[in-house]
């Protein structure tokens, strides 16, 4: 009797799947769909020219919401990210002094050479106008007083979505038994457009960090030199 042996073979179905991180939120991936179709659209009789491969990738980015140079970076502009500038400066005047001279927000437009003008409209609210990025591209907002412990800390925020929507914090910390004050500065904001926005902050985070130690040592020598500062 002769036996057949049968070998039965299961295929097993196997597949690779790449996830892609999504790492662009709704706004940008919006605007990425929107500029990679008006630069396919401008160049699809070129298809091999940088703007129509410039305008796939902006269209690959949007549609899955993914883009490679973010994840190189380890960005993630679906989460909200702040950038913080700080400053610590000592200041040979007395806390609560400093505290009074900055409370009267006045007083700041003479002694921050950047800063054009400081209109306050009641006991917390105020208009500011900046020259930061030059006389041509004056940068204004209004804010709001929201922390106020006297003779020692101030803290505000932008209240009317500027361009520079940020909040901030001057401290006063008396230096013990020498007359003098540590004065701690800290701005954090966040950048708009983004992941793109986030890039360009730490870019130029550098220039701002800069720009604040000018300012405040500009205060510094200000105050120093000032006989009453209670005025």
């Amino acid at each position: 009797m002769e036996t057949h042996h049968q070998l039965k073979l299961h295929s097993g179905k196997f597949s690779i799947e790449k996830q892609h991180l999504v790492n662009i939120g709704l706004t940008e991936r919006f605007v990425s769909v929107l500029a990679g179709g008006v630069l396919i659209g401008t160049a699809l009789t070129r298809p091999f020219k940088p703007r129509f491969l410039y305008g796939a990738y902006l269209a690959y980015r949007g549609v899955t919401g993914h883009c490679l140079l973010y994840e190189q970076l380890g960005i993630d502009s679906k989460r909200p990210h702040a950038v913080n500038i700080r400053g610590e400066f000592i200041i040979d005047r007395e806390a609560s002094d400093l505290y009074s001279y900055w409370r009267n927000l006045n007083n700041l437009p003479g002694s921050l050479k950047h800063l054009m003008d400081v209109q306050q409209l009641d006991e917390t609210t105020s208009a500011w106008k900046s020259k930061v990025l030059g006389h041509v591209f004056p940068v204004r907002w209004a804010a709001e007083i929201v922390k106020d412990e006297p003779g020692r800390l101030i803290g505000w925020k932008a209240t009317n979505d500027p361009v520079w929507k940020h909040v901030g914090r001057v401290e006063f910390e008396p230096v013990a038994e020498t007359g003098q004050t540590k004065l701690k500065i800290v701005l954090s904001y966040h950048p708009p457009v983004g992941g793109l926005g986030l890039g360009v902050a730490r870019l130029i985070n550098p220039y701002f960090e800069g720009l604040l130690s000018k300012e405040i040592i500009n205060f510094k020598h200000h105050i120093e030199s000032q006989q009453d500062m209670r005025a």
